[in-house]
């Protein structure tokens, strides 16, 4: 077990950086930037406000790097080749916090991010070159993909995320007259997609930015929404599991499933 935390970096070419490093070669220093920050519109009504919205800014972690070599030139050649490392943006932001229990799990979370900033300091007496290094998030924090298989049509889902999130569900089958699938919470449905042909697979992706149907493969699959559930409005088909437990309800005229696969990441605002 581990306790002491722990961040490394991924490019764009899937190379990894330890900030982390046990001799210091390059390790990350008093990070912060780990909680979080939102913008609250009010409306007053004399000495009492009610609010409007809310809007939390995407993560914005920073820190001082610490290169360390008793050799003045092999701490210089290791900022260089950071350098490079940055040059393959953007940048994935792993932390990994301490273990707090005995199950010796560590969670893992990650940031979508691009290196803003990068200020160089030279090199002191003790050995080091110090830099402030600036990340801006494109993202929340993301926890772990969780991934859950089966041939069934029904599936508890749980959703530990500080905000509704998009998901992705593909099924597949034989003969499946108009599938459907539902999202209920406390006895209550709140999102529904239906398909109004016959169809032995179909997919949805409802993500932020990559909002995706799949039916068949066919071409221009919107029009094999059935709308008529919704007024005309197509988000209803990219629906967002809420916060909490629910239920997710696959059904259909007639056909058989064979597999159901459902993936979907937590967010978090702080970590």
């Amino acid at each position: 077990m581990s306790a002491i935390r722990s961040f490394w970096l991924i490019n764009n070419d899937n190379e990894r950086w330890d900030l982390s490093d046990k001799e210091f070669k390059c390790f990350l220093n008093g990070p912060s930037g780990l909680g979080f920050k939102k913008t609250v519109n009010i409306t007053r009504y004399g000495d009492r406000a009610l609010k409007d919205s809310e809007v939390y800014d995407f993560p914005h972690p920073q820190g001082e790097l610490i290169f360390y070599d008793s050799a003045n030139q092999a701490r210089y050649d290791q900022y260089n080749a950071f350098m490079k490392f940055l040059n393959k943006q953007p940048i994935t932001l792993y932390y990994q916090i301490p273990v707090s229990d005995l199950s010796g799990i560590q969670d893992t979370y990650s940031l979508d991010c691009e290196v803003s900033e990068v200020q160089k300091s030279e090199s002191s007496a003790e050995n080091v070159l110090r830099s402030t290094i600036v990340f801006d998030g494109l993202s929340f924090w993301k926890g772990e993909e969780v991934v859950k298989q089966g041939s069934g049509d029904t599936y508890t889902i749980t959703n530990d995320s500080d905000f509704p999130i998009g998901f992705e569900i593909s099924v597949n089958g034989s003969s499946l007259k108009k599938p459907y699938f539902t999202l209920e919470q406390d006895g209550e449905i709140y999102g529904e997609a239906k398909i109004v042909t016959t169809v032995n697979s179909f997919s949805v992706n409802s993500n932020d930015g990559q909002n995706s149907l799949n039916v068949n493969n066919y071409a221009n699959p919107s029009q094999y929404q059935d709308m008529s559930i919704s007024n005309g409005a197509i988000y209803v088909t990219f629906m967002k599991l809420a916060k909490g437990e629910s239920t997710l309800s696959i059904g259909m005229e007639s056909g058989t499933i064979s597999s159901v696969t459902i993936k979907y990441t937590p967010l978090y605002r702080s970590v």
